[in-house]
Formats: structure tokens, C-alpha cells, sequence
């Protein structure tokens, strides 16, 4: 009985020698499976290589070759992170990926701001960049347009502030901000509107007998446009009725006297208005009105029309009545 245990353990110890030595050489043939695939650096080979030092790992018995496959899954995740731009971070005989590359984003808050004309006004516009590395350049204003923009870096480097001040003048006035980092370029498109048109005349409505006639009015406006097709006034007229002529006389510049006298008799008259502003450009035009032929019915009813007076985005309408 005690030679057949002896047998016995004698068979088994065998049995896990062989068994032993299977595992290591299957362990082996999976070491050197792993090491062949770690020669491509790609991060699917690494990936591959990975699972074989693992499978090898588990078919070795010995601690030195488990802590050889550890040293090699460690050195694919660094292959990996070489190539893809991720940190590998191991713990013991585990391993977890943290990303941990910087943003190579590079963008603007806002590529596109428009301020009021009539007042001043500030904005702030963040930058995105990987780092504190960028710069910005404001060239001259758009289409001839004067430089308005003040522009400054923020202290941590994070954004830029943009001001203004109120635009002087009636015509909307652009400028553009290059942002810059590492070659590229973002474009901010900064616009200002022109400051409030005004647009008046030294009459309301006009009363005109039926025979017809002249009258001389002036036309008041701050307007900085130019309108060619009309004596290169900054007016125009947009409508009028077709028994209605007008013709534009020379503009009136107001010297110290001709300002004094001016705002003397619309004081006294009370309808001072602000035709007298220092930027008000005033116009002299004679209107031409044709009669009523007795014949028209008109010439018992009367008729009634307006002028439409336009500049830039404003109108004003000067109301006309034709009777007895």
C-alpha cells in the first residue's frame, strides 16, 4: 500500500514538472510573440504586444518573469503615449491612462463686434491658446476708415480688451484686431456705427396760394455723406409731389457774427433750434411751386403734398398745402 502512494506521488510530481515546464514554454513563446509586436510602433501593435506580455504573465511561475512582463507592458504604454500624445501612468502590477497632453486649441470668444455710435463703449473678447505665447497686431482702419480701437493684452494673458469712443462722425467706421499663435491667425472684425443723423428744416409744412410761387428754405443736417447726384450735398430729396421743383443754393458756413445773428433772431422768433449745433451743416434751397389751373378741380379743393428729405438712414417730411 505504501509503495502504490509512493508511486503515485512519484507520478504526480512528474506530471506537474511536465506541466511546469509546458507552461513555461508556452509562456515564453508568448514573451517573444509580445516583444516581436513591440518593434512596431504603432499604437495597435503596442496595444497587441501588450496582451501577450499579459497572457505570458499568467502562464509563468517564477516571480523574475512575471516582473520582465510587467517592464514590458510598461514600455509599450509608454511607446503609446509617444505616439498618441497620452501619459501612461502605472500603480503596482496594474496600468491606467490619463490624458494628460495640453489643448492645442486656438480660438476667440468672438470674431465679431459692433458698438454704438453715440457713445463710448469697452468689451472683452477671451483667447484660447495653448499657451501665453500669442500676440496681436490692430492694423489701420478698413476701406481708409481712421483708427478708433484701443486695444490692450489682459495681465494673465487670457483675453484682450477692446475700447472706443464715440464716433465723431455719422459714417460707420471699421477696424479689424489679428490675433496670432504658432502661425495662424484669428481675425476679429470690429465695427462701429456713425453717430445719430440729424435731419431738419426752418419749416414744419408750408402754405402755398393757388397761383403757385418760390420759397427759400434751409435744410439742416450733420450728416457726413456725400451724395454726388444731388451737388454733392449730404442730402437728398427722396420724394416729392411732380408740381414741386427744387433747386439747392450755396451752403451757408457760420462764422462768429452769422452764428451770433442766427441764434439772436431764432430766440427772439422762439424756434431756436438745433440747426445752431457746431456740426450741422445748413443748406439754402428755393423751392419752386406750380398754380392751380383754374380749370383742375383742384383749384376749389385745394391739394396737399410732401417733400420727403433724406440723409443716410434719416427722413424728414416737410408738408405741403396748395390753396386759396
Amino acid at each position: 500500500m505504501n509503495r502504490m502512494n509512493i508511486i503515485r506521488k512519484v507520478a504526480m510530481a512528474v506530471m506537474l514538472c511536465i506541466s511546469a515546464v509546458a507552461m513555461a514554454q508556452s509562456g515564453d513563446k508568448l514573451f517573444m510573440e509580445g516583444q516581436q509586436l513591440q518593434q512596431t510602433m504603432t499604437a495597435a501593435a503596442q496595444r497587441a504586444a501588450i496582451n501577450k506580455f499579459k497572457a505570458a504573465k499568467v502562464a509563468y511561475t517564477t516571480a523574475d518573469k512575471k516582473k520582465m512582463c510587467d517592464n514590458q507592458i510598461a514600455i509599450c504604454y509608454k511607446n503609446i503615449n509617444s505616439l498618441s500624445g497620452r501619459r501612461v501612468r502605472t500603480t503596482g502590477k496594474a496600468a491606467t491612462t490619463t490624458t494628460t497632453a495640453a489643448s492645442t486649441r486656438f480660438a476667440l470668444s468672438q470674431n465679431d463686434v459692433l458698438f454704438d455710435g453715440d457713445t463710448s463703449g469697452s468689451l472683452n473678447i477671451q483667447v484660447e491658446a495653448p499657451n501665453t505665447e500669442w500676440s496681436f497686431s490692430v492694423p489701420s482702419g478698413v476701406d481708409g476708415t481712421e483708427n478708433f480701437l484701443r486695444v490692450t493684452r489682459s495681465n494673465d494673458a487670457k483675453s484682450i480688451d477692446i475700447a472706443v469712443q464715440a464716433n465723431n462722425k455719422t459714417i460707420e467706421r471699421e477696424q479689424v484686431i489679428n490675433v496670432v499663435y504658432d502661425g495662424k491667425t484669428e481675425v476679429v472684425k470690429v465695427k462701429q456705427e456713425g453717430k445719430s443723423v440729424r435731419l431738419s428744416t426752418n419749416y414744419n409744412q408750408l402754405e402755398i396760394g393757388l397761383k403757385g410761387g418760390k420759397k427759400s428754405i434751409e435744410v439742416y443736417t450733420n450728416s457726413d455723406s456725400t451724395i454726388t447726384s444731388n451737388y454733392d450735398q449730404c442730402w437728398y430729396i427722396e420724394s416729392k409731389p411732380d408740381w414741386v421743383e427744387y433747386s439747392v443754393e450755396v451752403n451757408k458756413r457760420k462764422g462768429l457774427f452769422g452764428e451770433l445773428g442766427s441764434a439772436l433772431k431764432k430766440a427772439v422768433t422762439g424756434s431756436a433750434t438745433e440747426a445752431e449745433a457746431a456740426d450741422i451743416k445748413t443748406t439754402n434751397v428755393k423751392l419752386v411751386f406750380q398754380g392751380i389751373d383754374k380749370k383742375s378741380p383742384e383749384y376749389n379743393t385745394g391739394r396737399k403734398g410732401e417733400i420727403i428729405f433724406a440723409s443716410q438712414d434719416k427722413r424728414f417730411r416737410l408738408a405741403i398745402t396748395q390753396q386759396k
